[in-house]
């Protein structure tokens, strides 16, 4: 009887990463936003990414070459693809612990997936071929770029949820208001000033509001727990691009539509 190693074939990449709750974390984001996935794999990392179905949203992964224990692709290609369903990944992962490691074996068509803990596991699925909807590269010039702790921003967005479903953000020279605005009167606010230990950073070139839906903000609120800071960026009535980066080097940027 063969092993899953043998069945995956002869491999065209490889990689392994040092933890399998950061990686978890990354992928049950993209779960809240995407239902297939592709890695695209090189010499220099790990990408993936795409846009909602309705269009609002849209979330790039990126893992640098340094985040990984191993990583390689095979000579005469410059990446490789892997791609999922991401509920099934989801899956996969769903009981990988700090410090466990994840390794994927990607032949054309098949993917191992191995999470090393006390017991090691192997999942043994197709490598699907996955359209994914997503430019290369988005830039935008923004009005208010902020840094701010990681906690604070998840705390904030969690009270805005109990008033109602927007969440408005709003700066000047001095301040980063962080509200939530429900039916009739009801708001919440948190007001980060220059002096407060929670803002990092404030960079204004123009004064601006915007507001969001928080159900999409929900989608990469996990995320603050890998990142000790997030930083956010958004003009008037324009999208706004929140960025996490982890310890060990990964990187999330998610953009959203600004709501009516």
């Amino acid at each position: 009887m063969s092993t899953l190693l043998e069945e995956v074939g002869e491999p065209a990449a490889r990689f392994r990463y040092p933890d399998a709750k950061t990686f978890k974390t990354l992928v049950d984001s993209l779960a809240k936003i995407l239902d297939e996935v592709s890695f695209k794999i090189t010499r220099d990392g790990v990408r993936v990414g795409g846009m909602d179905p309705a269009r609002v949203s849209m979330i790039q992964v990126e893992i640098p070459y340094e985040s990984f224990l191993e990583i390689e692709v095979s000579e005469g290609r410059d990446s490789v693809e892997a791609g999922f369903n991401i509920g099934v990944l989801k899956d996969m992962l769903k009981r990988g612990k700090k410090g466990d490691v994840v390794e994927f074996i990607v032949s054309d068509d098949k993917v191992l997936v191995s999470v090393e803990s006390k017991v090691l596991k192997r999942y043994l699925v197709p490598n699907l071929e996955v359209s994914i909807d997503i430019p290369e590269e988005v830039k935008l010039d923004h009005d208010v770029e902020a840094v701010v702790l990681a906690d604070v921003v998840k705390k904030a967005l969690k009270d805005a949820e109990i008033v109602g479903d927007i969440v408005e953000l709003e700066a000047d020279e001095e301040k980063l208001v962080i509200r939530g605005r429900g039916e009739g009167r009801s708001k919440v606010e948190a007001v980060l000033t220059r002096e407060t230990t929670a803002l990092i950073d404030l960079q204004v070139k123009n004064p601006a509001a915007s507001r969001y839906d928080i159900q999409y903000l929900k989608n990469v609120i996990g995320l603050t727990g890998i990142a000790e800071a997030v930083e956010i960026k958004f003009s008037s009535d324009k999208p706004l691009e929140l960025v996490f980066k982890s310890p060990e080097g990964s990187r999330v940027r998610y953009l959203l539509a600004p709501s009516a």
